[in-house]
């Protein structure tokens, strides 16, 4: 009769066979545990570092840019409110204050020609006009012009002078001249305010 030994497995012991490899102490195969999982957690830190200076420099490649509008935005917005502001200043100075010059002349001669009357203790102060500023210059001097004022017509000025004259001295407003003067001002304010733009 044939034996079934053949058809079962064998748990008995195991004879050792030259093919068997020989087995590690414990402590080397954790140390080499853990050299597997320090190499795969540097691998994930490394992927991390990149991915965020990645992350990083498209924040900061888009804020570049942004700023870069924003300044040119800036910068175009500058140009249209100076544009702007300087004409309504270029009116006001062209329109408005040649106005307020000639209805604030005669304040004006009065008050300068009080200022040399205390100055020439006493002496004739002459207050020149143009012919049609006369009545608007005595109305402010209240019709009767007091003593040391004598107020005369010269011809030979424009509309927006007068001269103030003394024995010493003479003195001589010009409405014109100061609006002239604010005008230049403005212009060449604004001016500075043009290349400031154009400079960016």
């Amino acid at each position: 009769m044939m034996s079934a030994a053949h058809l079962f497995e064998d748990f008995g012991e195991k004879k050792s066979t030259s093919t068997d490899a020989p087995a590690l102490p414990i402590e080397m195969v954790e140390d080499q545990k853990l050299e597997a999982f320090e190499k795969g957690y540097q691998a994930g830190w490394d992927d991390a570092v990149s991915a965020q200076s990645e992350t990083q420099g498209f924040v900061s490649s888009g804020l570049a840019s942004s700023l870069q509008d924003a300044s040119f935005e800036y910068h175009e917005l500058r140009a249209s409110m100076t544009a702007t502001v300087e004409t309504v200043i270029t009116n006001i100075i062209d329109i408005v204050l040649p106005q307020i010059a000639r209805a604030s002349l005669g304040a004006h001669v009065r008050e300068k020609a009080q200022n040399m009357a205390r100055a020439a203790l006493d002496k004739r102060v002459e207050i020149a006009v143009a012919p049609e500023n006369e009545a608007a210059v005595r109305s402010v001097l209240s019709d009767e012009i007091p003593e040391p004022f004598l107020l005369v017509s010269d011809n030979l000025l424009a509309p927006s002078q007068v001269v103030l004259r003394t024995e010493q001295t003479e003195v001589e407003l010009d409405m014109d001249q100061t609006v002239a003067e604010i005008s230049a001002a403005v212009t060449s304010f604004f001016q500075v305010q043009t290349a400031e733009v154009n400079d960016g």
